[in-house]
């Protein structure tokens, strides 16, 4: 009959259930709340770097064929997580006919060994499955019960067949510290802090020097950028968010004059003295130069490594270094290499570019180096918890790495390298974004028993008080892009978030560090209620919850946040009151004409509720922005949040931001240093005052509490 809609192509239920069992969504809800549906051709593209053998979609039905027969096989769960106290339960598929006894060995993390059997006929069963030949296939339940923390190793024997499952032992929520209830912090970059003896870029000493006064008025955490390690070789890329490594630090923010005395006896005098009279030049900059401020750092690290390493009694504390974490040698000789072929590793000639380092590709004096800057920097960051006059560090821990990078080249198994980690589109990016980072792998990570996730927590957290998690849906899901596809046509693809979270929280009690989710924007209600159980803090950021109306208050954050005004990647507070950033969004072209004097509208109103608001309740003495920012800096600082982080540059009203999201060159990004030095700020009596006021209302927070 015509009109009526035509029968759906025979390959649509094929390709759906193959989404469905690699954990792609076929559709999402956007910020409009309105059904994105996939686009077939970038479904199969996905599903193709997944593993399945598909070519697009006409493919589905042959595809799906082929992948079902090669799961007809008995299949154990690779991964299981025992969290808090409960047990830990192993899902396996049983094919009928097979032999019912099966023998278990846990080898414990603490060497211990635990043995048992019994019949698979008497788990409980919870679930069927039809193979191939018409064959029965039942999912049986094997509980394990008792564990303590740590990661084991369930060792399976049935039906001939031998079977492995990491088996996670983890708390029920993340750790909490003490000191961290109603306390505040402060958030600086690290690159644009600013001293009389900072060059272009500030280092671990101005973030020390921050900690330390931050510490010294009350204050509990120290806030900053990503602290990963980056390749100042080409491509270089300024952003902390696209670092070579998230296992490794960067070397640039090595505090050089504090190296004599982790090594007494070694100095650098004419290296250390060269760079101090370079200082000057690179200090006079308002923009850091990262290459230039490597060549002032180099010269100076490298004198002090050969003296090390010539030195009996350093050389053997650089190699316990080594033997206590030999990925340290590796990710050197990868560095060397990168200087050696001076290109990225994919352009190296093959036999290097598949993995094998030889001393040759490397060379021993920058492999040495490398590891000597890993050395120093474990020891420097590591003060931030061994010394009690400092605030801890609040780090962050990007959602990625770069695909030319050392965590790609090394562990590219982990890695679906064809495809890029983005976000769709919404109100302020409607083409979408692509931030170039290949995903990790979802099958591939729990196959493996997440060795390099397990290491990448670990080392995040093991300096940090607290992390923040950058967006913390990526537990759950991450939308990708395949390579080709535009940012709108990406799709959403699922992890293992129960085993993901069970890695964090086992790593933050270990590494005693509080977990923060960057949960800003678009974010499922599923995802909050993971992170409230996990006793993960979630973000509030006050520009987005301001009143519109006259004797509205602005949204109190929850309990469990850190609350601040704005994030490293939004307006400063002076440029979101002259609303710079409306101006910027039309000049981009992310905004029409007519929707930026919507936008000023709707800016003036809250302006003006604000001021009313603060004012009424005495916040704020009168209505200039130095009043509105101090203002609402003490209304967060009186509230429930669990920290109250104040971002620094706010305190002398900067109006240009560290990062305009969604440009490169038009700004210069991750690149401005602060306009004020760091001793002459925090002495100034209004910006000291603001601190102290925040600490008074902090303290009153703490005993209403």
């Amino acid at each position: 009959m015509s009109g009526e809609p035509s029968a759906p192509p025979p390959w649509r239920a094929a390709l759906g259930q193959l989404a469905a069992r690699y954990g792609v969504l076929p559709s999402y809800v956007d910020w409009r709340d309105r059904p994105r549906e996939a686009d077939p051709e970038v479904l199969a593209s996905v599903l193709r770097e997944l593993g399945v053998p598909i070519a697009g979609p006409d493919d589905a039905e042959k595809a799906l064929a082929s992948d079902s027969s090669r799961r007809a096989r008995d299949d154990v769960s690779p991964c299981a997580v025992a969290r808090g106290g409960r047990p830990a339960v192993i899902g396996l598929w049983v094919a009928a006919g097979r032999a019912d006894r099966y023998r278990l060995e846990i080898q414990l993390e603490n060497g211990d060994v635990r043995r048992g059997s019994g019949r698979l006929s008497g788990l409980p069963a919870a679930g069927a499955e039809r193979d191939p030949g018409g064959d029965t296939r039942v999912r049986r339940d094997l509980a394990i019960a008792g564990l303590p923390l740590g990661y084991h190793r369930a060792r399976l024997e049935f039906g001939g067949a031998r079977y492995e499952t990491l088996i996670i032992g983890c708390p029920e929520r993340a750790y909490a510290a003490p000191d961290l209830a109603e306390s505040w912090a402060v958030f600086a970059p690290t690159y644009a802090l600013r001293s009389k003896d900072t060059a272009g870029a500030g280092s671990l000493a101005e973030l020390a020097a921050l900690s330390r006064r931050v510490a010294g008025l009350g204050g509990a955490l120290v806030g900053t950028l990503p602290l990963s390690a980056v390749s100042y070789e080409t491509p270089f890329e300024p952003s902390p968010y696209s670092p070579i490594s998230r296992l490794f630090w960067n070397e640039l923010f090595i505090d050089l004059e504090a190296i004599p005395a982790l090594f007494p006896g070694l100095d650098a005098p004419s290296e250390l003295a060269s760079a101090r009279r370079r200082r000057d030049s690179l200090a006079a900059q308002p923009l850091v130069d990262y290459r230039a401020q490597l060549s002032h750092v180099r010269p100076v690290l490298e004198a002090f490594s050969k003296a090390a390493w010539e030195s009996d009694a350093a050389r053997g504390e650089l190699e316990e270094f080594v033997r206590a974490r030999p990925r340290v040698d590796d990710y050197a000789r990868f560095r060397a290499a990168s200087e050696h072929y001076g290109a990225p590793w994919p352009a190296w000639p093959e036999p290097v570019r598949e993995g094998a380092l030889t001393a040759a590709d490397a060379g021993e004096g920058t492999r040495r180096y490398h590891v000597f800057c890993q050395y120093v920097l474990a020891d420097q960051l590591a003060a931030f918890k061994r010394d009690g006059e400092r605030a801890g560090l609040y780090l962050d821990l990007p959602v990625g790495v770069s695909r030319a990078g050392y965590d790609v080249f090394r562990e590219r198994e982990s890695f679906a390298a064809g495809c890029s980690v983005g976000a769709p589109p919404d109100g302020l990016f409607l083409g979408g974004q692509n931030w170039a980072l290949p995903p990790l792998h979802p099958g591939r990570i729990r196959r493996r028993g997440y060795p390099y996730v397990i290491e990448c927590f670990r080392a995040q957290l093991e300096h940090a008080s607290a992390l923040r998690v950058d967006h913390v849906m990526g537990l759950h899901r991450l939308y990708w892009i395949p390579e080709g596809a535009a940012a709108t046509e990406g799709v959403y693809v699922t992890y293992p978030h129960d085993e993901l979270y069970g890695i964090l929280l086992l790593e933050s009690h270990r590494q005693r560090c509080e977990l923060i989710g960057e949960d800003l924007g678009t974010v499922p209600e599923a995802v909050r209620r993971d992170m409230a159980r996990a006793g993960m803090g979630r973000l509030h950021v006050q520009q987005f919850s301001l009143p519109a109306d006259a004797g509205d208050a602005p949204a109190p954050p929850e309990p469990t946040s850190t609350a601040s005004f704005g994030t490293h990647d939004t307006p400063t507070f002076a440029g979101y009151w002259r609303g710079s950033d409306i101006d910027t969004r039309n000049e981009l072209g992310l905004i029409s004409d007519a929707e930026k004097g919507e936008e000023w509208r709707r800016r003036r109103a809250e302006r003006q509720a604000s001021e009313l608001f603060l004012l009424r309740r005495g916040y704020a003495r009168g209505a200039s922005a130095a009043d509105i920012m101090r203002g609402l800096t003490e209304y967060l600082a009186a509230s429930s949040a669990r920290v109250a982080l104040v971002m620094l540059e706010d305190l002398w009203l900067e109006t240009e931001p560290q990062n305009v999201p969604g440009t490169t060159s038009e700004f210069p990004n991750w690149r401005r240093r602060m306009a004020r030095d760091l001793h002459d700020a925090l002495s100034d009596p209004e910006v000291a005052g603001v601190l102290r006021a925040v600490d008074a209302r902090r303290k009153r927070a703490r005993r209403r509490g």
